[in-house]
């Protein structure tokens, strides 16, 4: 139950943003053939578009998580370890205010909305609601920021590049497919048998 609710925890945004991803490409979906049978639901359009923000916001968070988002780190290729961490370490804590800054602002935001409320034209949801997004995934983002850190820096674990990954994954995979059935092995095969003849 403990490894469960961990990895809920820790890829809470990648469930979140699965969902969100497909409940918008169903909703786009379904306006299209709508529209193909000269039919129309005037809440898809709206749905979507705040299914779509929600996903990329949430997906930022997620990116976080994975050390995923792009940096320009060609400056620090040939300077120390110990000053390339420090650098990155700067830069996250800057990163870390400026989450917790934006935050705050969703927040007043939001507030704002449920004192003076407004409606959505086609949905008639109150702004403030779909607006929540916005602290929500900043706050969210904040915390990641913090995880990355601890674990790089506290617990000295290195956070493996997704991007890295995906290439050492592709290159071994062309490698396997390029090599295919080792004609060299099928040829000691054949004079194996044929020794034993």
């Amino acid at each position: 139950m403990k490894k469960i609710l961990k990895a809920l925890l820790d890829h809470f945004e990648s469930y979140l943003c699965q969902f969100l991803l497909v409940f918008f490409v169903v909703v786009v979906f379904m306006q299209i053939i709508l529209r193909a049978i000269n039919q129309s639901l005037p809440w898809t359009e709206e749905i979507a578009r705040y299914a779509f923000i929600w996903f990329i916001l949430f997906g930022a968070c997620y990116a976080t998580r994975l050390c995923a988002l792009n940096r320009v780190t060609i400056q620090f290729a040939k300077a120390p370890k110990k000053l390339t961490d420090f650098c990155l370490f700067v830069s996250d804590m800057i990163w870390l205010a400026f989450s917790l800054i934006m935050a705050w602002e969703g927040y007043i935001a939001v507030m704002d909305m449920r004192e003076f409320p407004y409606a959505t034209p086609a949905l008639d949801w109150d702004l403030g609601m779909v607006y929540l997004v916005f602290p929500c995934s900043f706050l969210l983002m904040a915390i990641r920021i913090v995880q990355v850190n601890y674990i790089r820096f506290v617990l000295k674990e290195e956070i493996a590049d997704p991007d890295q990954e995906a290439v050492k994954e592709s290159q071994h995979a062309l490698l396997a497919d390029s090599d295919g059935p080792d004609n060299g092995d099928c040829m000691d095969e054949n004079s194996r048998e044929g020794g034993r003849a």
